[in-house]
Formats: structure tokens, sequence, C-alpha cells
């Protein structure tokens, strides 16, 4: 269980150009479920999932995870929680240039110390299962849109994350692409992974893929409840 108490982030504090991204908010995310946070440009989102995922520190509040408060927790611990328990797509994929696709995906692995042939394996089946075997080799800049999101996708699982933080994972998609990607999503929620995504594409939300929709407005929650869209059926 994922909880925010009173969770502000500022920036800047103290200057004159000062920024409140997110205000005092209160959240309760249940385990195996698929949250989304909606909501305009700037309202908070993203900074919201980054908190959620110890990303960022909250300038006041605190964020617990299954009752321990890890909005305190000194670096070191803070790294090794959030390698273990998060997976990170990020809506400007951050894949790295120049490494191949198959690299990409083990590099969050690398510092956990399991032995590289394990990681590799596990790194290909990934890519297998997503539809990509035959792109491993393949350096990241000579990738589709659509590749090097289910490329994010993989290298986001590839330490067995409980927890899938996906900003905006149709953002630079077209429909079709935006209902495979929101199709391995679904997947990864029947396997009762949590999945938390950040959003204001109302495909997301069309397809039935969440079961709770906290708006966002000024870095604040405007409400929340649960999703009234149709199951999502696999594509």
């Amino acid at each position: 269980m994922i909880e925010l108490l009173q969770v502000s982030k500022t920036y800047n504090a103290g200057r004159v150009n000062e920024f409140s991204a997110v205000r005092e908010v209160d959240l309760l995310i249940e385990p195996g479920r698929a949250t989304a946070l909606r909501g305009p440009s700037g309202s908070g989102k993203t900074t919201l999932l980054g908190l959620i995922g110890g990303l960022t520190r909250p300038s006041s509040g605190r964020v617990r995870l299954d009752g321990r408060d890890i909005s305190a927790l000194p670096e070191r611990f803070l790294t090794e929680l959030r390698r273990a328990t998060f997976g990170f797509v990020f809506q400007q994929f951050q894949l790295i240039r120049g490494l191949s696709v198959l690299e990409n995906v083990m590099l969050p692995a690398t510092p956990s110390g399991r032995p590289y042939r394990e990681v590799r394996a596990r790194a290909l089946r990934l890519l297998d299962d997503l539809g990509l075997a035959g792109r491993a080799e393949v350096k990241t800049q000579w990738l589709s849109g659509g590749e090097a999101q289910r490329v994010a996708i993989a290298r986001a699982l590839i330490n067995d994350p409980k927890v899938i933080l996906a900003d905006e994972p149709t953002a630079h998609l077209d429909s079709d692409l935006s209902r495979q990607i929101l199709a391995i999503l679904a997947d990864l929620r029947a396997q009762g992974r949590t999945l938390i995504v950040s959003s204001h594409d109302p495909l997301v939300f069309e397809a039935g893929l969440v079961e709770c929709v906290i708006d966002m407005r000024d870095g604040r929650i405007c409400s929340a409840g649960a999703s009234a869209g149709p199951v999502m059926e696999r594509l």
C-alpha cells in the first residue's frame, strides 16, 4: 500500500521564482490496482508520480510504502528500495543513445549484482514477450516510437518490480500504437502488479484499464473515484 500524507513539493523555495508543483496531497493507493492521475499539463501529475516512486523527495509531508516512511530514508537505502520496488516508464522514454536495445533493458539490473547471464536471459525474454526479439542488438536511436515505448516497458520490468509507474505512456504514439501499449499495461495489471499512470489522453480512460481516477489541477487533488470505462480486451 502506498500512502501520501499532506505531501507538498516546492521548487526554488524562498526565491522570486518559487513554484509549488504539488500541494498538501493526501492519497491512498491500494496494491494490485490500476490508478490514473489525470489533469492538464502543469497540474502536478508527473511530480506526484516522482514523489510516489521516490525519484524526488517531498518538501513537506510523508510518503509511506507498506507502512514504512520512505520520505526521509538516506539516499543509498532509498535507491535500493526504488530499484527493487518500482519500475519507471518515462514520458520521453529516456533510452540511452549509442547502446543497444538489450543493453538499455539490462541497465537497471547492473547494480543488483545478479549474474550477467541471468539478467541477459531475462531481458531477452521480456523483449520476446513484447514482440522485440529481433531488435535486441539495434541501437535505440533507430527505433520507432512504439518500439521505444515497448523497450522502456521491458527496462521497467527487468528487476521484476511490484509497482509500475508510467508517465504519459501514450503521449507520443498514434491511436493504434496507444491501444497496443495500453493492452501491455493491462497484462501487467492482470499479473497482480500495482499500476500508476499519469495521463490526460482520453484513450487511457476509455479503454477501461484504470480502476481509480485521481483528478488533479494546480498541484492539488480535485476528485478521486472509480473509472467507468469498459473492460479492456487483449489486442
